[in-house]
């Protein structure tokens, strides 16, 4: 029994971009949306070999349709890969430019000469996917594998850097990315992740600034916007997106209402990384004591536009209420209508204390500190009105709670306060199935390496939560 309808049934539109075809009847979104004929997905049919021919009938001048259904047996050498990809698409790779990169591959059997970018592309994804299919099912060999295979994809990476009409392209930029990714969930080791961070900022520094606000490229570049003002505020160091060039970038023309407060909130953040950056010259001396005040006025500045964005989340999160749908106890604690406004919360608060935490290093109060305890506190709180609501069938939440939550942890002492072990009870609730470290076994955790308490903790949380950077 074989296959007549090939490995893709999207449209042949779809199929000659290479990207997902929906399959929606009679026209698929994709079509609809770029006002293209299309003709529809195809049929899936299996014809039957071992059927009996019609009285009369001759092989070259029959064919037996057989009832549609796959065959009852398949090798699975033949689709290990592709069953790596789908379960990594399903538990690790949602949204955002990385659902993208999977839409663009097919995986064919043989490299595709012709794309050598979307060849390349398609192996960094098979790497990433066949590591952490390895490392989630406790397979050494399938790990191995997949970090072989990274290997080659870092060693062929180069080869494309050094090539002009490949160093800037969307392709490279997504499997620079992809790399990224497998150094934050599956790391190689502990700096690898910011040796990529800042190589894929370099590509982005070539290629200049984004023009486009509809389109793939829109998408690619507010992945990355996240991504890049995260690594640069774990490094103290200024984000590519803190240039008044880029941050001149305006929201993508497709974006609802919480996006475009994210967007105006991820601003206030990148220019954190600036400020941070500053800061940390001025303390070790390698910049003027008289950048001080400048500096200090500068953050105050930043504060205030901040503040400016209130009126934004109070609007966002007026629109989410549901009159009808009684808030829970901690929803009305917190005045946050769901898990959108929860998220818009956490982001603008993590920003706040970070902005505080700058001031406090520079002009230390305690006023700043009990401010710095609040943001902290609503954060966490916004981290539990997020799982509860995930266990009563809401969205999952997104990256943008990982790094609230370092932020937060790290502001209120960590396992050294009452609210930090608050905190990570809730992250231990979330974790169960994935947390190695538990919050309640502090010999495990005084035992344990910073490399544990990431991997355990914060990394489980990762996982958790999924890599989606929509």
């Amino acid at each position: 029994m074989v296959s007549r309808g090939g490995r893709s049934k999207g449209c042949s539109n779809c199929r000659k971009r290479r990207v997902k075809c929906d399959e929606t009847r009679p026209t698929c979104l994709r079509c609809k949306k770029r006002g293209l004929e299309c003709d529809g997905p195809k049929e899936v049919t299996w014809i039957n070999q071992t059927t009996e021919l019609p009285n009369g009938s001759s092989p070259e001048n029959a064919v037996v349709i057989a009832t549609p259904s796959p065959p009852q047996e398949l090798p699975l050498d033949a689709f290990g890969e592709t069953i790596c990809l789908a379960y990594t698409r399903k538990n690790l790779l949602r949204g955002g430019p990385i659902e993208l990169a999977c839409n663009m591959i097919d995986l064919p059997a043989a490299p595709n000469f012709d794309d050598p970018g979307i060849d390349l592309l398609r192996q960094s994804l098979l790497s990433l996917s066949v590591t952490f299919f390895g490392k989630q099912h406790q397979q050494n060999q399938i790990t191995r594998r997949g970090y072989a295979q990274y290997g080659q994809v870092l060693q062929q990476l180069n080869t494309h850097l050094g090539r002009p009409e490949l160093q800037t392209s969307d392709e490279t930029i997504l499997t620079a990315l992809t790399c990224m990714l497998l150094e934050i969930f599956l790391p190689t080791g502990p700096k690898n992740f910011f040796k990529h961070h800042r190589g894929l900022e370099a590509i982005m520094a070539m290629r200049g600034p984004p023009t486009d606000v509809t389109g793939d490229t829109a998408t690619i570049f507010r992945g990355l916007r996240v991504l890049s003002i995260m690594g640069a505020l774990a490094e103290s160091r200024p984000s590519i997106y803190a240039r008044d060039d880029w941050k001149k970038i305006p929201p993508a023309a497709d974006s609802s209402q919480a996006q475009i407060l994210q967007h105006h909130i991820f601003t206030c953040l990148a220019e954190c990384t600036q400020l941070m950056g500053e800061r940390d010259a001025l303390l070790n001396g390698s910049a003027p004591l008289w950048a001080y005040e400048p500096l200090l006025q500068r953050v105050y500045a930043a504060q205030a536009r901040l503040q400016a964005l209130w009126p934004l989340y109070t609007a966002l999160n007026e629109t989410q209420r549901n009159p009808e749908v009684p808030l829970s106890p901690l929803a009305a604690q917190l005045g946050a209508s769901n898990f959108l406004a929860a998220t818009a919360l956490m982001l603008y608060n993590t920003v706040l204390i970070s902005l505080l935490r700058i001031v406090d290093s520079l002009a230390p109060s305690a006023e700043n500190a009990a401010m710095r305890d609040a943001a902290a506190d609503i954060i966490a709180k916004c981290l539990e009105l997020k799982e509860w609501e995930r266990t009563n069938g809401t969205h999952e939440s997104n990256t943008i709670g990982f790094v609230a939550t370092k932020i937060a942890w790290q502001a209120l002492g960590g396992f050294d306060s009452p609210e930090g072990r608050r905190l990570a009870r809730t992250v231990d609730q979330a974790l169960k199935p994935v947390n190695t470290v538990k919050v309640g076994d502090r010999e495990a955790w005084e035992r344990a390496t910073p490399e544990d308490i990431r991997d355990g903790f914060f990394g489980g949380f990762v996982r958790r939560v999924g890599g989606g950077l929509g």
